[in-house]
């Protein structure tokens, strides 16, 4: 089955109260919650914390900003020109994930574990209130899958992107963009590949972490949607997307190397070579011209 994004929108978070389902001493557990009760939640929570703390760094966001003035400057010079179309390409992926918004759906669910009246500064791991639904943690883990494979797509558009701009620098066209652009999009890639980690991460604790959460309070009716969306997860695998290999990168690199060394011996050869061509041929053609006077003065004397 095709992996959909827009089967996971976010619903409304129901939280279960800590005092529902954990049993004091001498109290008599509750069946309902019999599930939550065995789950190590403290440690499942802290390990959610430490991953989801990635989102909140301002380097993708920064690199993205800088990578808009980029785009923006050059645009009327270089926008029918194939390897600025890569760059939109991944100017576009960069605005599509930022419209992901993943910083706001951590703390929209970070929040349910402690409650809205709790400052965020305030909040320690072993003072939570709370535990979200299932339905509402299937929808977050949907989300997070979707947002690891484009991250996943935007690390492959920055391969691109590179070995594109690798050509031009082997020209020596367009000199100060190529190495600006090269390094933005290395680094891009390699803040993107942490983030593919700790998403994937993220994610497979999610998986384990789903069967152990209380059911949705309000309604039994939602049991059974919760159960189609949890069908409807993909495998972990299927989060990386196809990359361009390493041989591409390192082929597009070696041939880029051989181009410049072919342009600097060209500028080798218009230096040095072709000035002793051009004197050799004046010289020639001197020495044709007093051999051709000289065959007329043989043949019509002096009289000339």
């Amino acid at each position: 089955m095709d992996f959909d994004a827009r089967a996971f929108a976010l619903p409304e978070c129901h939280s279960v109260m800590r005092s529902k389902f954990e049993t004091t001493q001498g109290g008599i557990p509750n069946p309902v919650f019999k599930n939550v009760d065995g789950w190590n939640h403290t440690q499942s929570l802290s390990e959610f914390t430490r991953l989801s703390a990635t989102f909140a760094r301002q380097e993708v966001p920064h690199d993205r900003r800088l990578l808009g003035r980029i785009f923006y400057r050059n645009w009327n010079q270089h926008r029918n020109a194939t390897y600025f179309r890569r760059l939109y390409e991944l100017r576009r992926a960069l605005r599509i994930l930022e419209q992901a918004k993943p910083r706001e759906l951590i703390e929209q669910i970070a929040q349910a574990f402690y409650g809205p009246e709790t400052a965020k500064g305030a909040r320690k791991i072993s003072n939570w209130v709370a535990l979200p639904c299932q339905h509402s943690m299937t929808a977050l883990a949907g989300r997070i899958a979707h947002i690891a494979r484009l991250v996943s797509k935007i690390q492959a558009i920055c391969c691109n992107v590179y070995i594109h701009f690798t050509a031009q620098v082997a020209q020596t066209l367009f000199m100060p963009l190529s190495l600006v652009v090269q390094g933005l999009s290395s680094r891009l890639h390699l803040l993107l590949g942490i983030w593919h980690q700790d998403l994937s991460a993220l994610y497979a604790m999610l998986l384990k972490w789903l069967p152990s959460l209380p059911a949705c309070p309000d309604s039994l009716s939602d049991n059974k949607i919760t159960s189609e969306m949890a069908s409807k997860l993909p495998q972990i695998d299927s989060l990386s997307l196809p990359q361009p290999l390493d041989g591409d990168v390192s082929r597009a690199a070696s041939i880029a190397t051989q181009m410049q060394k072919d342009a600097e011996c060209e500028i080798a050869y218009e230096d040095d070579v072709l000035p002793v061509d051009t004197k050799e041929n004046k010289n020639k053609n001197n020495n044709n011209k007093k051999r051709a006077r000289q065959r007329v003065l043989d043949i019509y004397g002096d009289g000339l």
